[in-house]
């Protein structure tokens, strides 16, 4: 009578992926290997072995696999991080812009608010000249102190000075206008001291008027007409040239 020999069935749980990845390497890896370990199976537990063997999952990486996703999670990481790393950069960049344009807009608003300031600055100065005649725009500026009323004799004269078509306005520490009474003789270092004697003319008028001359004990030896014009807080005149040399407008 023969007897069967019933193999022995064993359930063995299922392995995890790092468990089958170290089996892998020490079956591919010669010289874990000890023969002396090694037991001669019998035909019927070949068998069993490879039906176990053939339960073992067929996605199990191998090592190279493995190492191939560990290194593609690096490289991952290391997109992300110089992602990060540009995206910050361009922020950086916008919000120094943004500075930029508002110190540029700051400045060009506070140009514009200069420049109006001006403007209205001029304007004002302008409304003070009540009169509309072209010399109270259009006159040469004197301002010299020895023509004072007050300074002493000297040989100073306004011979060929001056012509009919300029007009002067004295100003400064020279004096603002021809002095309206005679200084006596001596005086505004020169010889003959110049004075105005007629009345002088109304805000926005234009008036013809004369000029004396002090000589000896005359306040009047000698005259010339002028033209004076009232530009409301300043005058201007038409000034001519002294009948004689030593002669000279005298200021106060």
């Amino acid at each position: 009578m023969v007897k069967y020999q019933i193999p022995q069935v064993f359930f063995v749980p299922k392995p995890t992926l790092n468990e089958w990845a170290s089996k892998v390497t020490l079956i591919n890896n010669p010289k874990q290997q000890n023969p002396k370990n090694i037991k001669q199976l019998l035909p019927n537990e070949q068998n069993d072995s490879l039906s176990i063997l053939s339960d073992c999952p067929e996605n199990v990486e191998s090592p190279s696999n493995v190492m191939n996703i560990n290194n593609n999670k690096n490289n991952n990481k290391k997109y992300f991080k110089v992602l990060l790393i540009s995206v910050g950069v361009l922020l950086i960049l916008g919000i120094l812009a943004s500075v930029a344009m508002g110190i540029y807009a700051l400045v060009y608003i506070t140009r514009t608010t200069v420049t109006s300031t001006t403007m209205t600055t001029t304007t004002t100065t302008t409304t003070t000249t009540t009169s509309t005649a072209a010399q109270c725009y259009l006159y040469t500026t004197m301002n010299d102190v020895t023509r004072l009323a007050t300074a002493g004799s000297g040989s100073t004269t306004d011979s060929g000075l001056f012509s009919t078509s300029n007009w002067i306005r004295f100003s400064g520490a020279g004096g603002t206008q021809i002095t309206t009474s005679s200084p006596g003789l001596y005086h505004c270092t020169t010889y003959y001291s110049g004075w105005y004697s007629s009345s002088l003319p109304s805000s926005g008028e234009t008036v013809n008027g004369t000029v004396c001359y002090t000589y000896s004990s005359s306040s009047c030896y000698y005259a010339s007409i002028i033209s004076v014009t009232n530009c409301g807080s300043f005058y201007v005149y038409n000034l001519v040239n002294p009948p004689i040399s030593l002669m000279r407008y005298c200021t106060v």
